[in-house]
């Protein structure tokens, strides 16, 4: 029974308008403003929304895409759209207008946009793998003229899916160019943590490969924002198999217990 919810769980929706912009409205109770005031549950928020923007991005920059940046606003109303789903999964909000109206009613202008949803995924990588696997939703996230990314998470037990995603990917630009909202940003990534799931393990290593073995045949892989900085382990200048291996030989020790310091496994 758990699979089959697990599987209905997964919706797309793409649609190319021009919104007329209404009048600002709180999008969410959710504050992914500002961190000194955020409670605990809304720093997980933050935390899940950033990990999904980065392996977003590391999929968009495989292929030679450009990176989308995010900003709080438009997290917020992403995660207004995720506690919607419970009342009703769908890309119809549970008053029965478009979930675009959720971007118009925050005041967020775009140009044209899609919604992924997803739901009965815990982890912000389980949610992004069943988004990856699924043809209509890998499309939504590698398509080109995006320039910005929201995703809303929400947890509520009791519920016929219990954990709740919601991801949209617009194109805001004015005649210039992309647009700049309050607070954008490209969420980091520390030393180690290549693929920015804020954990060192083997996924890591795993992007570094792959990272190296696409330069290596000529394929545009451009580095997302930090990656070349936290992936270059042993600070030689080049991001390769010998990073990798480090960090797998970290992460085996990692998860023996008996993991010290990353900078412990560089060969000399």
């Amino acid at each position: 029974m758990k699979k089959t919810k697990l599987a209905a769980g997964l919706l797309a929706f793409v649609m190319a308008c021009i919104p007329m912009i209404n009048n600002a409205v709180s999008a969410s109770a959710v504050n992914l403003h500002d961190e000194a005031f955020m409670t605990d549950e809304e720093r997980t928020i933050k935390e899940y929304c950033d990990i999904i923007i980065n392996l977003t991005n590391n999929e968009r920059c495989a292929v030679g895409l450009s990176e989308l940046a995010t900003f709080p606003l438009l997290n917020e109303v992403s995660c207004l759209r995720a506690s919607e789903l419970v009342q009703r999964f769908d890309h119809v909000r549970p008053d029965g207008t478009t979930c675009f109206t959720a971007l118009k009613d925050a005041d967020i202008f775009y140009r044209g946009g899609g919604e992924n949803i997803a739901a009965g995924r815990p982890e912000p990588s389980s949610a992004m793998s069943q988004w990856m696997n699924s043809s209509k939703h890998k499309a939504n996230i590698l398509t080109p003229n995006r320039t910005h990314l929201g995703i809303g998470y929400y947890h509520q037990e009791g519920t016929t899916f219990e954990f709740y995603w919601s991801m949209f990917l617009i194109k805001s630009e004015s005649g210039s160019g992309p647009m700049v909202f309050e607070g954008q940003y490209i969420p980091e990534r520390t030393y180690g943590d290549a693929d920015g799931d804020h954990d060192i393990n083997s996924a890591d290593s795993r992007f570094i490969l792959r990272y190296a073995a696409s330069r290596a045949v000529g394929v545009n892989f451009i580095p997302p924002t930090g990656f070349l900085e936290a992936a270059d382990i042993n600070k030689d200048g080049n991001v390769d198999a010998w990073d990798a291996a480090v960090i797998m030989e970290y992460s085996a020790a990692k998860g023996a217990g008996t993991a010290g310091e990353l900078s412990d496994y560089i060969w000399q």
